[in-house]
């Protein structure tokens, strides 16, 4: 069996059993009826006095009393965190891939998208030599199921490549068509995690702003601290809404993170009138760069190591985090289309 083939009954052992690749002709989003007998009204008792503009008292479709419809189901939709930094080296990218696989390991269906332009680097954590990427997709050579892979740990991995930065430059008819391959995700997914490029431009706006969560990571250096707080003063300053989070990396200690949050707080509630939330310190780790040169999570690389625990920490919390509704009850890659296209409308 080839590796395409393999991809695809992955891809479709995530969906439940059910071809999860096949696009339908329009992704639902938020309650719909899955009943066929939605669109048929049931005849019912005439009750006096008869309502003129019924003469034959049929009950709605969606009335509840109507015993031959079924409720409206709510859709299932990925909850979506974006991982940003202010500057790079400060284990982005690390916290994204270990954040996956902890997830997984907790039974969740976690889908990793490496959109970092610059320095893209997850294939290289997880020692995974991608073939193809988002690129291949964007330029139809190929489909979502063939560039998807199965990374350690039990995630699914979306290379990104220059296909990241060309969705946003697509004309309406092919991202449209992109997006809707991309939106199946959304409803087989628990989990999209959005490892962003470093610091700040048109497309990290717009990852951060379609995402659920934003996890901004910092480390205790004085460089990385006053990034964090440009990345923080920005995102707010054009998404007010955003659920912001600050995770303080290579700490000493629990109180090392929390003083760095608090420094970071404290100066975005002066001039900014609001503040992020703390979102955990990762203690600093031998078993980080051992894992990193042996090309394996950490979180599988070392399962008790302190990083791994405050890892698992954090990904603990953010299973239980609930989000509030974003654009309509959407899912994340139809919210990025929106926020793509806002950007595009602001240039």
């Amino acid at each position: 069996m080839d590796q395409a083939s393999q991809l695809r009954g992955l891809v479709k052992e995530m969906s439940g059993g059910a071809p999860p690749m096949t696009v339908p002709q329009s992704v639902p989003t938020g309650i719909v009826s899955y009943s066929p007998l939605a669109d048929q009204a049931v005849p019912m008792k005439p009750r006096s006095p008869v309502n003129p503009r019924n003469p034959r008292n049929l009950r709605s479709p969606l009335d509840p009393r109507n015993p031959r419809v079924v409720p409206p189901k709510p859709i299932r939709l990925a909850k979506a965190i974006a991982v940003c930094s202010g500057k790079g080296g400060v284990g982005k990218s690390n916290l994204a891939v270990n954040l996956a696989v902890l997830l997984s390991r907790m039974g969740k269906k976690v889908c990793l998208l490496d959109a970092d332009l610059g320095l893209a680097n997850i294939d290289v954590l997880c020692n995974i030599t991608p073939k193809r990427t988002l690129e291949h997709v964007v330029d139809g050579k190929c489909e979502l199921p063939d560039v998807a892979l199965l990374a350690p740990g039990g995630f699914r991995l979306i290379p990104g490549g220059s296909g990241v930065a060309r969705l946003a430059n697509l004309d309406p008819g092919r991202r449209h068509t992109l997006l809707k391959q991309l939106s199946v995700i959304d409803r087989v997914a628990d989990f999209i995690i959005i490892d962003t490029g470093a610091g700040l431009n048109p497309n990290v706006l717009s990852f951060a702003g379609a995402a659920n969560i934003v996890l901004v990571t910092t480390t205790p250096e004085p460089p990385a601290i006053t990034d964090a707080y440009g990345m923080v003063k920005t995102l707010l300053r054009h998404l007010p809404e955003l659920k912001l989070e600050i995770v303080v990396n290579m700490v000493q200690s629990e109180q090392e993170g929390k003083e760095v949050f608090d420094r970071i707080a404290r100066v975005c509630r002066t001039f900014l009138r609001q503040a992020p939330e703390w979102g955990g310190a990762i203690r600093l780790d031998p078993h980080v760069p051992e894992a990193v040169r042996m090309r394996v999570p950490f979180a599988l690389y070392s399962p008790d190591c302190p990083a791994t625990k405050a890892v698992d920490r954090i990904a603990q919390r953010l299973a239980g985090v609930e989000t509030r509704a974003k654009i309509a009850d959407a899912g994340f890659f139809s919210r990025l289309a929106t926020m793509f296209g806002l950007s595009r409308e602001a240039t």
